[in-house]
């Protein structure tokens, strides 16, 4: 991922130099938003289910470096990949508690939310929505921004995994907060999301640091929002 931060950068440069510049920055050409998208969601969830120890992969945090790379964007595209394959019940448990937005990306009814549960005034099992009438449940965040327990909510995660094949936890930023050192040893794996044209490479290194040091288990690197000047080579889940 080292890499592709860097040839980005590279590239990104030589855009510069050529005096191809739109308000200041390097343009740059996204790919088209047709199925592409979620082909690179179904590579993912595939990346994961063909792992040598996949029949122990549960529970797994999608975090990013820091606000703004699509954490939770990619969390839910791999919710939904593994949601639909089959009779897969899957879980997606928005534990940013800081800045949570995922009621901005699905269509979820109110109801009580994971800052409910941490103060005392809900169970982990009534925080359960389903979403339409696929395998796919959320646990949102809540209406108390800002609240965080992270040793509760391992355990309402905890009492909740039994219930499903997959539960996957969008987190907040690994640079900025401690969350994803607390919550990161006990789920079966995390995956770093970065931005191809904006994560600096230090950035990059320092989460890998920093979830090495606890002793966290890193499933992958995505490299979101690839722009043109990125070797096609370098694909969503390296």
């Amino acid at each position: 991922i080292y890499d592709a931060l860097k040839r980005a950068e590279r590239e990104r440069e030589v855009s510069r130099d050529r005096g191809v510049e739109t308000n200041g920055r390097a343009a740059a050409t996204y790919h088209p938003p047709d199925e592409s998208e979620e082909d690179d969601y179904r590579r993912l969830r595939a990346s994961l289910l063909f792992t040598p120890s996949y029949s122990e992969v549960h529970t797994i945090i999608v975090t990013a470096t820091r606000h703004g790379e699509g954490a939770t964007r990619v969390a839910v595209g791999l919710a939904k990949a593994l949601a639909s394959e089959g009779d897969t019940r899957v879980l997606l448990v928005e534990a940013n508690m800081r800045s949570p937005s995922l009621s901005r990306i699905l269509p979820l009814a109110d109801g009580p939310g994971l800052s409910d549960y941490l103060a005392g005034e809900a169970s982990p099992e009534s925080l359960v929505k389903r979403l339409g009438d696929v395998n796919l449940s959320i646990v949102t965040a809540g209406d108390r921004p800002g609240m965080v327990d992270c040793e509760a909510i391992v355990t309402a995660i905890a009492e909740l995994t039994p219930n499903f094949d997959f539960v996957i936890i969008d987190a907040p930023p690994v640079n900025r907060y401690a969350d994803v050192s607390v919550l990161g040893p006990k789920v079966d794996g995390v995956i770093l999301v970065v931005q191809a044209d904006e994560t600096p490479v230090a950035d990059a290194e320092n989460a890998k640091r920093t979830l090495d040091r606890v002793g966290a288990r890193i499933f992958g690197v995505v490299l979101n929002r690839q722009k043109s000047y990125v070797p096609a080579t370098i694909q969503a889940l390296l």
